[in-house]
């Protein structure tokens, strides 16, 4: 099939895509979360809420581990467009239905709880967890540039949200003294009582919003899948096949490179034994290029396991008690500004990609320094250092923005080195090993949170920091 030229409007159209496929992987989860100071004051979980769909995410990563197990074992019985497409149907239903079911609520052992909210929110955590095993992979049909795309893509999913939950004013509060009477003393006493002001718009229109956002990223998939501008930035062994055959690979490779010296005559040959491409590699390519050693993979994955647990797992859990403290207003320059951060440093690394093993372990570094200083933020709650001062807010939110700058920046240059210089799964793994290490840290923080209660909430109107 004829395939049209690769122009610079073609190009605009085809990384736009991109975008729009990215934002739905992430977009239904990390919105639910940022409505989370409308959805506590109104469920009667209150705010045990977050710890309940935590433990739901992480459940969902049983998602990630079938679709491994998989193509590990069974990969005649694996599909992956089919599965993207199931997936984008259930994201898709499950927002639309919690516009409607979202505040329902059923009693259970005597208690009420939001079983609807927490089954519809357990489908959006399988989607998107799954989504690192199968967005990615298949974006490997693509040329590698569009790879990075599709992170700043992933990195919108959580800032678009962020906004439009800023826009709706979601956890604006006040103060009010309001009375109490005792019926039997009949004394009236007075506290200060925190309220939230009234959203722009309600919990339903916002949740009507994640479901046009997964509308988006379907109509996205359909497009990369069937446009003939996503076909011709295919790469060449896809253009004609969506499967990709690596023994054709190696055996068309090895046929071009045992001519590459035809005036000296020189064929890559020994002893009558063709050499490996592995082997002619290493000898023809440099370091930035070659194909990753055993020890390399395992230094990588390592990264992404170390990193994923702090931002996925670790962080999440305590952003409340490290950044409400400083105010609301802070908190959410911290949520907003810090999602912002996500995709800049995506579209940074599609200019200054980083092969570099040890410039990756300095980004990796400066990622644990700043978490490291957010947790100790966590761990003082209510009353962490310069609380009540202008500089400790302001150097709150520069951490977290670092902290997510650096993180998405050395995920970036990992997932493009895989990209590569991997083998063609090597990006299933690096989704595993992303869901594996925020798991691990979820796991880590729920009982530390909830059950050794390390960190102590407080109350803009009630707490006191001599």
């Amino acid at each position: 099939m004829a395939l049209i030229p690769q122009t610079t409007v073609h190009r605009i159209v085809m990384h736009t895509i991109v975008i729009l496929f990215g934002i739905g992987a992430w977009v239904a989860i990390n919105g639910v979360f940022v409505e989370l100071p409308i959805l506590v004051d109104k469920l009667p979980e209150g705010w045990s809420l977050p710890s309940f769909m935590v433990l739901l995410t992480q459940a969902a990563n049983v998602g990630p581990l079938v679709v491994a197990l998989m193509q590990a074992f069974a990969p005649r019985h694996y599909h992956q467009n089919a599965l993207i497409y199931i997936m984008l149907v259930l994201g898709t239903l499950s927002c639309f239905l919690l516009i409607f079911v979202w505040d329902i609520t059923t009693v259970v052992a005597g208690n009420e709880h939001s079983i609807a909210f927490f089954a519809l929110f357990l489908v959006l955590a399988f989607v998107d967890c799954t989504s690192s095993v199968t967005f990615m992979p298949f974006m490997t049909r693509f040329q590698s540039v569009f790879l990075t795309t599709y992170f700043i893509g992933e990195g919108l999913s959580g800032f678009v949200p962020s906004i439009f939950a800023l826009i709706q004013g979601a956890s604006e509060a006040y103060c009010k003294n309001e009375s109490f009477v005792n019926t039997t003393t009949n004394e009236t006493t007075y506290h200060i009582v925190t309220h939230y002001y009234d959203p722009r718009f309600s919990a339903e229109v916002f949740f009507g919003f994640l479901c046009v956002m997964m509308i988006c990223c379907s109509a996205a998939f359909i497009m990369l899948n069937h446009l003939r501008i996503a076909k011709s930035f295919m790469q060449e062994e896809d253009q004609d096949s969506h499967d990709y055959d690596e023994t054709d690979v190696h055996k068309s490779t090895s046929t071009e490179l045992s001519t590459l010296d035809p005036d000296n005559g020189t064929e890559f040959y020994t002893r009558g034994k063709e050499q490996t491409l592995d082997d002619i590699t290493s000898q023809t390519l440099p370091s930035s290029r070659r194909k990753l050693s055993y020890q390399q993979y395992a230094y990588f994955y390592l990264m992404v396991l170390w990193i994923s647990g702090i931002s996925n797992g670790v962080m999440p859990s305590v952003i409340s008690y490290s950044s409400l403290p400083y105010g609301q207003l802070p908190y959410h320059f911290a949520a907003t500004l810090g999602a912002m951060a996500n995709p800049v440093a995506c579209f940074i690394a599609l200019f200054l990609p980083v092969t570099s093993e040890l410039i990756i372990a300095v980004f990796v570094t400066i990622t644990t320094g700043f978490a490291s200083y957010l947790m100790l933020l966590a761990v003082e709650s209510p009353c962490p250092i310069l609380v009540d001062t202008n500089g400790g807010a302001i150097l709150m939110v520069i951490s977290q923005i670092m902290f997510v700058f650096t993180t998405s920046y050395a995920k970036v240059s990992i997932g493009q080195i895989l990209r590569e210089r991997g083998h063609p799964k090597s990006l299933v793994w690096y989704g595993a090993f992303t869901q594996l290490g925020s798991l691990i840290g979820a796991l880590i923080m729920f009982p530390l949170v909830n059950i050794y209660y390390l960190f102590t909430p407080g109350d803009q109107c009630t707490t006191v920091c001599g």
